[in-house]
């Protein structure tokens, strides 16, 4: 009875445990704030005050920690001694440390990591994976600290950088994605991965943690049928351009232009190379890429930029329904939101903030079309392409959806011959997607879509 009763009391020490496991999270998370903000820039003096008050919160959470170990404690060794005490038979100290008192634990703490079952997981991040996240995104200074830490030891290995790299960019939902991965298969590129996540800023130093290898690959949240693993190519270079401006260019309504100086855009080079492998040019997917577009191209003529664009209205009924698919996902999933806010994708869901390229669209007070609307992501779509055509063509090549769709493999050829790279083509099918609306647009935005999009059609590349 005695063994039977240290298990039962075991099981439920170690659930109370579980169930308090967020009181540690708080813990990791607020020593992380505390680190963070001792590595922030500034007089030891100005930050003495906020220094004071994160301490306080860390040692108010590891006091409560320390109380829900004290509790589960108690209840692991009372409830066996207040069950014998009451049959006037003291439990002995002894049967904790005999082996059928440390089956009798064993079996109960076990079970008690287990069973009863928590609240069922939202969404595909574990609490584990979204403590991760907060403590490399959501403390700049800490990751500024591993990233310049990390760019030291490059430089000291005798790293380089190159001004030759290649970004791929456009209006989301325009063939990006499946063109970056493409180009990676050929060989010639290196990129950042999924796997990066989320110290992305230190690759190097968390690839020493973790490092996957190539495995199952899954449909990405998108619905669009693109397959990704950890080892899988992403736009995640973006937290370098936020820590750098210290989110300068993300606006509360919109995001808005900003200068790369000669200092920021050796920093950019010096990031590319904590990714870049010996003999391969750097490759990023960036749908941000022209908001430092012109200031990036002032300090470099050697990179070259992919410009993807798609049939107007297609491409304005697929940002709509992403829009309305991650509002949806986000509602259900506030960590969703969080994590794409910190990759400053805002093209659509509750955190969406549209590229403001020009000051005019900056004062606007005209009144705008519902973002339920055909027409609102029909704006979106002829601001973002308006402003492209305005940018130094140098080393930009447009490039169509409807092109990439139907021959893939020679605009493939075609982006590797004029970005003056050489590798092995893969093996690819032409797919033919199409996107109905089921909205009407106004014939007004849908005449000057149709009249821009000859245009860019005009600068595409040409595959004969």
């Amino acid at each position: 009875m005695e063994y039977l009763l240290i298990g039962i009391s075991s099981h439920l020490a170690f659930w109370l445990l579980r169930s308090r496991v967020g009181v540690l999270y708080r813990l990791g998370t607020e020593s992380a704030g505390l680190v963070d903000g001792m590595l922030a820039p500034g007089d030891d003096d100005e930050k003495l005050e906020a220094l004071e008050v994160q301490t306080g919160r860390v040692l108010a959470v590891f006091l409560l920690f320390i109380f829900w170990v004290t509790v589960a404690v108690c209840v692991m060794v009372l409830l066996p001694w207040a069950h014998g005490w009451v049959r006037s038979e003291p439990l002995d100290g002894g049967a904790f440390f005999s082996w059928q008192g440390i089956v009798a634990l064993s079996i109960g703490g076990t079970l008690g990591v287990f069973f009863p079952q928590g609240k069922p997981q939202v969404g595909s991040y574990s609490p584990m994976n979204q403590w991760l996240h907060r403590v490399a995104l959501d403390n700049p200074n800490l990751h500024r600290w591993l990233h310049h830490r990390e760019v030291r030891k490059w430089r000291k290995r005798g790293g380089l950088p190159a001004s030759k790299f290649v970004l791929v960019t456009g209006l989301a939902r325009a063939g990006t994605t499946s063109l970056m991965q493409r180009l990676l298969e050929t060989g010639a590129f290196s990129s950042l991965q999924y796997g990066n996540m989320p110290f992305v800023l230190a690759p190097g130093t968390w690839r020493r943690v973790f490092n996957p290898k190539a495995g199952e690959l899954k449909e990405r949240s998108h619905g669009d049928g693109i397959l990704v693993g950890a080892t899988s190519a992403e736009a995640l270079e973006e937290p370098f351009f936020r820590m750098a401006t210290q989110s300068g260019y993300i606006g509360e309504n919109a995001l808005v232009p900003h200068g790369v100086d000669a200092s920021l855009h050796g920093a950019y080079l010096d990031y590319q190379g904590l990714v870049r492998e010996d003999g391969k040019v750097y490759l990023a997917k960036n749908n941000n890429a022209l908001l430092r577009y012109p200031s990036l191209r002032k300090h470099n003529r050697d990179f070259a930029v992919v410009l993807m664009f798609r049939q107007p209205l297609a491409h304005a009924a697929s940002l709509l329904a992403m829009h309305r698919r991650y509002t949806k996902m986000q509602q259900e999933d506030p960590f969703v939101w969080i994590y794409m806010d910190w990759l400053a994708h805002h093209e659509f869901g509750l955190g969406h903030r549209p590229f403001h390229f020009v000051e005019a669209d900056r004062t606007s007070t005209a009144p705008q079309p519902e973002m339920d609307s055909i027409d609102y992501w029909l704006d979106r779509w002829l601001d973002y392409y308006e402003y492209a055509l305005t940018v130094d063509a140098h080393g930009v090549l447009f490039v169509a959806h409807e092109a990439w769709s139907s021959q893939p493999r020679a605009v493939l050829s075609k982006v590797m011959e004029l970005t003056g790279m050489t590798g092995n083509l893969p093996e690819m099918q032409a797919h033919q997607r199409t996107r109905e609306s089921e909205q009407r647009a106004s014939p007004q935005r849908m005449a000057a879509a149709e009249a821009l999009y000859g245009r860019l059609m005009e600068r595409a590349l040409h595959l004969d």
